[in-house]
């Protein structure tokens, strides 16, 4: 009998951004603290991938992650259900952070869960992340965890 493999997933909402008035701000000074935060925050868990919207404030979040754990950060369209749909075969024992948007990052983590438990982020939220543990197709456990 083969040992399913344990996946991780962790999904996360962009760090604070900037308010210039352009549909693609960065982040604020405090969101750069905020992103440098959750690449201290993950300084002993060996990431295996990265995936941000085709938003500064997405790639940004996770720039400092990036950075420490020496990967690239994958542009995926939150929009494309389908992406998700293979994810758990596709990535299968590794462990992934997934950056989204106050509509999105709920959307995603329901998605995971075949369940509309959690509602979109009040815009001023962005220090939640939910870590969600597999064995195989099987959910393990949905943690929120803030940081």
């Amino acid at each position: 009998v083969t040992e399913q493999p344990i996946t991780k997933i962790i999904v996360i909402r962009h760090a604070e951004k900037s308010n210039d008035g352009t549909q693609d701000p960065p982040l604020s000074p405090e969101g750069i603290n905020r992103a440098e935060r959750l690449a201290t925050y993950f300084k002993d868990t060996k990431i295996d991938l990265l995936f941000a919207t085709p938003y500064k404030r997405t790639s940004q979040t996770l720039s400092a992650l990036a950075a420490t754990q020496h990967l690239n950060i994958t542009t995926y369209n939150p929009s494309d259900n389908t992406f998700f749909d293979h994810f758990l075969q596709n990535q299968a024992g590794k462990t992934a952070v997934i950056a989204g948007h106050s509509n999105t990052a709920p959307m995603i983590v329901n998605g995971f869960l075949k369940d509309n438990k959690y509602p979109q982020l009040p815009e001023s939220e962005f220090g939640r992340m939910w870590v969600l543990t597999f064995k195989g197709n099987q959910l393990l456990n949905c943690e929120v965890v803030a940081y």
